[in-house]
């Protein structure tokens, strides 16, 4: 029997899952395997310098054999003296209330009674039963659903302060090492019950691998999802510099460098984008946002696809943009001289002044008008497809598209450009005045016969 004991501690070892003067609360069924565990935390709890609680949960769903499983907690851990915590719980009608299985349910308010449990009890760590033999199953029910890797990754030896310090050993070797001590223990007998996935794979389908394939199909499968978790550490140590380089900003908007993909092989690419996604807020992560990121790779600038949860990703010049769809309407704004609007988050405001106000310099957010030929109110809007002006400076005309495509601006601020235009009917075929904080045009700007000088602010 030592050498289980000393494979549990080896592993213990290992994984650093226990540290001296760690206050750890116990997950205790009372079933095999959390009796071994708090057996065996007892029999160490000097070699650490521990202290211990158990915790029971009666799901009420197995009527007295329930209660006998409690009484029988309470029971044991008198006589180890051992406190324990015990709470009821209605499983099925959390189940039917949240739309989970059974199995869902019970996992969900375990945990949650150990988190609470461990936090008003000042406990260091929560360590739970599970053994090889559920890696077995958990693997085998992940991979038949059709998982990746994660899920072939198996049970994790921990998880944040949850520890599971048997997955050194197998349930044979556990109820082995209990019968040898004449240790007790209660049986669920639902455990039986083959209606369930994961008990179908225990008692079916495990039993006849072991029998006509691999008697020791646990240390394998558990050496394969060891393999598993150390390929997908590895990727993860590269992620964590890679996501680094990715900007997120107070508004949950967040850039992926191009440089950062093109050129990655897919499964990289994929895992990028998907670390990316997971960052952001209430944004739902499935297979086909992220191909839709990736599909932009090959698209041109400008080019855009609807994610899930509202957003939607554009192709830049140097970036890929993940940006929540906006409600705020801006399709157009009409403005009188001596007014103040709104749009866009800027302040857009324009006045009448005398020609000796003029003040000439490079702020383009500031711009002077000749004010001889505008027929108020201006309109303010987005530019559009087709669409041509005089830019300053130029004797020709000039599609927008293309002035805006030689400033080398982003895909996003190109889709957000503003433009003031003059006749109010906001059509296609009115005059720009002004490419909005970037160009005037040739038509409107001021000259030595102007008799009205509009002076424009947009910030």
């Amino acid at each position: 029997m030592k050498s289980i004991e000393e494979k549990v501690l080896l592993f213990i070892a290992e994984k650093k899952l226990i540290s001296r003067n760690d206050k750890i609360v116990v997950g205790f069924s009372g079933g095999a395997d959390s009796v071994f565990l708090l057996s065996f935390l007892i029999k160490f709890q000097k070699k650490f310098n521990l202290s211990l609680l158990a915790a029971h949960l009666n799901h009420n769903l197995r009527g007295e054999e329930g209660d006998a499983d409690e009484s029988f907690c309470m029971r044991i851990c008198a006589d180890l003296n051992i406190p324990i915590l015990i709470k009821q719980k209605n499983i099925k009608v959390f189940a039917k209330k949240n739309k989970l299985s059974l199995e869902e349910a019970g996992r969900e308010i375990r945990y949650k009674m150990f988190s609470e449990i461990a936090a008003k009890e000042n406990c260091t760590k929560i360590a739970t039963a599970h053994h090889q033999s559920d890696n077995t199953e958990t693997v085998l029910l992940n991979l038949i659903k059709g998982c990746g890797l994660n899920g072939a990754a198996g049970i994790p030896a921990q998880r944040g302060n949850i520890i599971r310090p048997l997955l050194a050993i197998t349930k044979d070797e556990i109820l082995s090492y209990l019968q040898i001590k004449r240790i007790p223990f209660q049986i669920d007998s639902s455990n039986e019950e083959n209606n369930y996935q994961r008990n179908y794979l225990r008692n079916k389908v495990v039993p006849k691998l072991k029998e006509n394939i691999n008697p020791k199909i646990d240390e394998k499968i558990f050496n394969f999802s060891s393999t598993i978790k150390d390929f997908l550490n590895f990727v993860d140590s590269i992620l964590e510099k890679s996501l680094k380089l990715i900007q997120f900003d107070k508004n949950n908007e967040c850039k992926i460098p191009l440089s950062l993909i093109a050129g990655e092989h897919i499964f990289l690419q994929k895992e990028i984008v998907a670390g990316a996604l997971a960052k952001i807020p209430k944004l739902e992560i499935n297979a086909r946002s992220i191909n839709g990121v990736l599909n932009l790779l090959e698209k041109k600038v400008g080019a855009k696809t609807e994610l899930a949860s509202s957003y939607f990703a554009l192709r830049d010049r140097n970036f890929i943009i993940i940006s929540k769809n906006k409600k705020e309407n801006l399709a157009q704004i009409f403005i009188e001289k001596n007014q103040v609007k709104t749009i866009n988050g800027k302040k857009i405001s324009m006045k009448e002044i005398s020609k000796d106000k003029i003040r000439l310099g490079s702020d383009k957010n500031i711009e002077f008008l000749s004010g001889d030929s505008l027929r108020f109110p201006l309109c303010i809007r987005r530019w559009r497809q087709g669409e041509t002006y005089y830019p300053f400076g130029l004797s020709k005309p000039k599609k927008v598209s293309e002035f805006l495509t030689d400033l080398k601006l982003s895909a996003e601020e190109k889709a957000n450009q503003l433009l003031l235009l003059n006749d109010n009917d906001s059509s296609d075929k009115s005059e720009i005045v002004w490419v909005i904080n970037r160009r005037l045009d040739n038509r409107y700007a001021v000259t030595k016969s102007t008799k009205k000088i509009i002076k424009v602010r947009c910030k």
